[in-house]
This record gives C-alpha cells, structure tokens and sequence, in this order.
C-alpha cells in the first residue's frame, strides 16, 4: 500500500470460508508475532532505513485450518526519501577538472527505491547557463528496484576562463502510481562546481640534461682526438715509406748497363 522510509503497509485478497469467518497470520522473515487480523491489511512501523522484510500471508478458519496465502518482499526508503508509493535517488557523479577546449565526463545513475514504476522524462545539465540533455528519444523505464545510467561528454569552451564555474544537474520523472495512474514526482536537483585550470605548457628543450650529456662527452673528448692524431701519424709514416722507395728504385742501375 505504502511504503517510507520508517514503515511498509501491505495489503491482499481476501479469503474465502464455509463459515464465513475468516483471520489471518502474517509471518515478517518466517515468525509470527502471535496475533490474529482480521483485516486484509497490514502496517509495520519504526523501521530503520533499508530494511528488508519477507511477508506471508496465511488464513486460519474458526477450526484452525491453515491457508497459505500471498507472500512478498519489500525493501524501505532510504533515509533520503520521503514518498510513499515512489522514490528515486539520484547518483551524479562528473569530471571535476578541465581546461579550456577540453571535455567535461557526467554520468548519473538513478534507480528506483519505490514500489511503483518510474519512468524518466529528462536529464537535463546546465553549465554556465550553457544546457546539455543526457536523454534520447526513448524514455528511461525502470520497475521496482530497477536501475540505470545516462551519460553525456560536455565540451568545455576554448574561450572559457580560468576559476570555478557551477553545473546544474535537474531529473524530471513520473511514476505509476496504483490508483490514479502515472503522475509526476518531485522533480531532482543537484548543484556542483567545477574547475577550469591552464593547460598544461608545451613541452621545452630539457637544457639541464642537454648541457650534462655535453659535459658526458667532453670528458671522452680526449679519446676522440687522442685516436685521430695516431691515425694522422700512420698515414703519414705510410707516405714516408713509400717515398723512400721510390727513390731507392730511381738510384740503382738497370741490368741492361754494361759493368
């Protein structure tokens, strides 16, 4: 019939006897708490905040014979919700920081805590009066106990500028309800902010390190020009050489000469 965040009210079919007379046990997780009703309706109050209960329902007739009846399992609000036959919360979680011309990632998450069906009409965002919708054509349908999850990438402006700027998250939504039909629900905001922040700066010549490798190999220099002064000097002892036998060729005598 009802259910808050404290209380679940049921209700059921009534049985039927020979007699006419006809009462009721109602069983929460399995124990009865000896009393007989009457009526085809049944309240639990003082509960805590989702709490979960096993009913069932069993008719006893005048001679003591046992029907047993319907049974179901209902869950109360959480803290946060105050209807009876619906609730929905809402998850909204987002990128918190970006730059100008970079992107902002918001997500939201709602699920249905009530024991009627929801149905989600829009997900607006509103972002420095700049509004985004994070619904399609289809809308969000979700039965008792139900969930989902809407997401939107916002692109932050190029010319926007460096602070905290304020987003706006707004769910508006219906839920059936079992007497009167689908009626509106206390429309959901959610008020945040963001950051904007300089972008990162270009990456720059690491001179520290360049001016370290230099020193590296200056101190190798010595190899360097250590090994090209002996092949100078070998190539130079080579030309010497080959100098000198050129000349040794020139002064000795032909063979064809008479003694």
């Amino acid at each position: 019939m009802s259910i808050t965040s404290s209380s679940i009210y049921i209700s059921w079919t009534p049985a039927t006897d020979d007699s006419g007379t006809v009462n009721y046990k109602v069983y929460e997780d399995g124990a009865w708490n000896g009393m007989y009703t009457m009526s085809t309706s049944y309240g639990h109050q003082y509960l805590a905040p989702n709490t979960t209960i096993a009913f069932q329902i069993t008719a006893v007739d005048p001679s003591n014979n046992l029907s047993p009846g319907p049974s179901a399992i209902f869950t109360t609000a959480p803290a946060q919700c105050t209807g009876y036959e619906a609730c929905l919360t809402s998850l909204f979680t987002y990128t918190t920081t970006s730059t100008p011309g970079g992107t902002i990632t918001v997500n939201d998450t709602l699920m249905n805590e009530g024991q009627d069906s929801i149905r989600i009409t829009s997900i607006t965002v509103a972002a420095d009066q700049v509004v985004y919708s994070l619904t399609s054509g289809t809308q969000l349908l979700l039965r008792v106990g139900e969930s989902g999850t809407r997401g939107l990438v916002i692109g932050v402006p190029q010319n926007e500028t460096i602070g905290t700027h304020s987003i706006l998250l707004s769910v508006s939504w219906d839920y059936n309800s079992t007497i009167e039909g689908w009626r509106q629900g206390n429309g959901l905001s959610e008020s945040r902010t963001f950051s904007v922040v300089s972008p990162p700066a270009p990456n720059q010549p690491n001179l520290p390190g360049l001016a370290s490798l230099i020193r590296g190999l200056a101190g190798y220099a010595y190899l360097f020009v250590g090994g090209y002064l002996a092949l100078a000097s070998l190539g130079v002892a080579l030309v010497i050489r080959n100098d000198r036998r050129k000349r040794a060729a020139l002064l000795r005598p032909s063979s064809s000469q008479n003694p």
